[in-house]
């Protein structure tokens, strides 16, 4: 491993690995580091003449820089550290080739730090525009749809607006920033039906089958009215029916879903059956409040060799099993540790020579 231009700089000094300055010390890589308290009292400069302060937080960043692009080590004992580029100029000529944001090498320097000189003005006024631009945009409102700094094109605040953000965040203003229009609070949920069927072939008897599982949910908690109508519009606007089937580009399917799915695709037998024929459909989309069961529904569905399931049922049924699965474990925790705190049964050795000892003494009793 190349030595650092630090540790080089003090051998030529004529200091040893025990012997040594005491603001560096002897790191795991056969090479000097500063410590991080003197690093803090250096003032670094960029090549377009910025300082900055090495107790700031950009100076700070400076200090923990360590980075290696193209065979060139970049740290502060090589006194080029990197610094993202305060004004974001992808043409600058300082910074280095190659890097997705401007980066420019620091090196330290003995002028006296100017505030008005460094990059912390800098940053402190590119902060301010943001903040401003981001007042005018939302009124001084949370809006999780605004992206500070816009990746790595940065300098700017950007609207990306995205009704899945407003779900993930469960926004709550009554007027959304980036629409300007009002919003519905009322919770509510969007609500699908799955029609399974299955035909299925064994000889020369054919079945089929079909099991309508109704009240699926597509978020797991109630979100905003205006955001699932939302969420639900963008949904139908992008459906590609060559590539889905429904707006429901992800409904709830089982691992014995895909399973059945890619054997009917793929093979045509599935188990038993010498032909199988398995198909999945999102029916009856809606959005409500919560789920209603309609049983003259029900009962006509059944009549008509329907299968009926709800939901609800199937996800309390599957929570009770669990309860079940949980409380067997427990008592079968409690039964072992019941067996191993409870004395061994006594060896057929012990029984003899506990029986020999009770005759001995009913005979000295006797006597």
């Amino acid at each position: 491993m190349e030595q650092n231009q630090l540790t080089q700089d003090l051998y030529a000094a004529g200091y040893t690995r025990e012997d040594h300055p005491s603001f560096v010390y002897w790191s795991d890589w056969q090479n000097f580091g500063y410590l991080f308290e003197a690093l803090l009292k250096f003032t670094w400069e960029t090549p377009c003449g910025l300082l900055v302060d090495g107790k700031s937080d950009l100076g700070r960043g400076l200090a923990c820089s360590d980075a290696s692009f193209q065979g060139i080590d970049y740290c502060p004992e090589n006194d080029n550290p990197l610094l993202r580029c305060p004004y974001e100029r992808k043409d600058c000529p300082h910074s280095i080739r190659g890097f997705p944001v401007p980066l420019c090498p620091c090196h330290t320097t003995g002028k006296r730090y100017s505030f008005e000189q460094s990059a912390e003005k800098v940053e402190t006024e590119r902060s301010e525009r943001q903040h401003r631009q981001y007042m005018e945009i939302t009124g001084g409102a949370y809006c999780a749809c605004l992206v500070g700094g816009n990746g790595y094109d940065g300098g700017h605040v950007e609207v990306q607006y995205d009704v899945e953000q407003c779900i993930r965040c469960r926004c709550q203003n009554p007027v959304c920033v980036i629409r300007k229009q009002e919003r519905d609070l009322s919770r509510a949920n969007i609500f699908y039906d799955v029609r399974r069927t299955w035909i299925t072939r064994i000889g020369f008897l054919e079945e089929k089958k079909v099991q309508v599982t109704k009240g699926e949910r597509v978020f797991p908690h109630p979100v905003a009215r205006t955001d699932a109508e939302i969420w639900l519009e963008t949904k139908k606007a992008h459906f590609n029916p060559l590539w889905s089937s429904s707006v429901i580009d992800s409904p709830h399917l089982t691992s014995e879903d895909r399973r059945q799915t890619f054997f009917s695709k793929m093979h045509r037998q599935y188990g038993e059956y010498d032909y199988f024929e398995f198909h999945y459909d999102v029916e009856n989309i809606r959005i409500a409040k919560s789920e209603q069961r309609d049983l003259l529904q029900d009962l006509r569905d059944v009549a008509d060799g329907l299968e009926v399931v709800h939901a609800v049922d199937l996800k309390k049924e599957q929570a009770a099993k669990k309860r079940e699965s949980r409380q067997r474990r427990k008592e079968q925790k409690e039964r072992q540790l019941n067996k191993r705190r409870s004395p061994a049964p006594p060896k057929e050795e012990q029984l003899t020579l506990l029986t020999e000892e009770e005759h001995f003494s009913n005979g000295d009793q006797t006597g």
